[in-house]
């Protein structure tokens, strides 16, 4: 009778579904792509292209496609993820028309999600931890949240012409993001 075969602590079956192999978080590098488009789209003349207007009209059309998609979910499915989503996701819609006082409520909304999230914390962390494609693209729609806020807080001040490319680069990560935060409903 053969022994079965042991696998060392390091092995990759012992790292989280999400983290192994590498390329499965290959889509990391899309939002970062936003910041040497914004100078080749500027450089080529195209730069309009990536200019608030087209980029805002673009989440125009991603963040009703997200609440459309996380809507659809819980209803089939009443997966409480799925019902956070579909207000986190309706919070970025309010965000993304641009009414009086969007600003400042997509924070307040974040933050009563944040705190939802707390309350809820055993059971979304329960579906995540049975699903490492999901886990993998919360984790991924996270980093290109955080990345785009970052080009807005202008983290990025010593790249040349960031000053003029900035908002360019923000919204294009922004609009990678709510890509993203769709890709994880169909996940």
């Amino acid at each position: 009778m053969t022994q079965p075969e042991r696998t060392s602590p390091r092995s990759p079956s012992r790292l989280p579904a999400w983290a192994s192999p590498p390329w499965r978080l290959w889509p990391a590098l899309a939002p970062l792509l936003a910041i040497p488009a914004a100078y080749l789209l500027d450089a080529t003349g195209l730069g309009h292209l990536s200019g608030r207007g087209v980029q805002e009209t673009a989440a125009l059309v991603l963040m009703p496609a997200a609440v459309l998609v996380y809507g659809l979910r819980y209803a089939l499915g009443r997966d409480r993820l799925h019902l956070v989503l579909l207000a986190l996701s309706i919070a970025f819609l309010c965000r993304e028309i641009h009414f009086t006082g969007t600003q400042r409520g997509v924070y307040i909304a974040v933050a009563l999600i944040g705190v939802w999230c707390f309350v809820w914390r055993r059971s979304l962390l329960d579906g995540l931890r049975r699903n490492s494609r999901r886990t993998r693209w919360v984790v991924l729609m996270m980093w290109a949240y955080a990345l785009a806020m970052l080009i807005q807080r202008r983290a990025f001040r010593v790249l040349p012409r960031e000053g003029d490319l900035h908002i360019q680069m923000e919204e294009m990560a922004e609009n990678i993001a709510h890509l993203f935060l769709i890709v994880l409903g169909l996940v």
